[in-house]
């Protein structure tokens, strides 16, 4: 099915959704926020694109600066299995 809106912006997807205009299909991390405040829901559950692994790739460890070790440790928080954004969905 093709709507009658279109745009390569997410950002201009997610403001013509909570306008009203329609549905739209964002990762949760991207909505978390208007999804916890209630202003977005999630709408076929049962349906979902498949998972897309995320990867830092680094030179070796024994090299790693403190801001790109934090750098992980905040992706790792934030993407993980418990991811920071979940509860959103809760």
């Amino acid at each position: 099915m093709r709507g009658v809106l279109s745009t390569n912006d997410g950002e201009t997807g997610v403001l013509w959704a909570l306008a009203g205009y329609g549905i739209l299909m964002r990762s949760e991390w991207d909505v978390h926020e208007h999804m916890r405040a209630g202003r977005l829901v999630l709408v076929l559950a049962d349906w979902a694109l498949p998972v897309a692994d995320i990867f830092a790739v680094y030179p070796e460890r024994a090299n790693l600066s403190a801001k790109v070790s934090a750098f992980i440790e905040f992706l790792t928080k934030w993407f993980g299995k418990e991811a920071a954004w979940a509860e959103a969905r809760r």
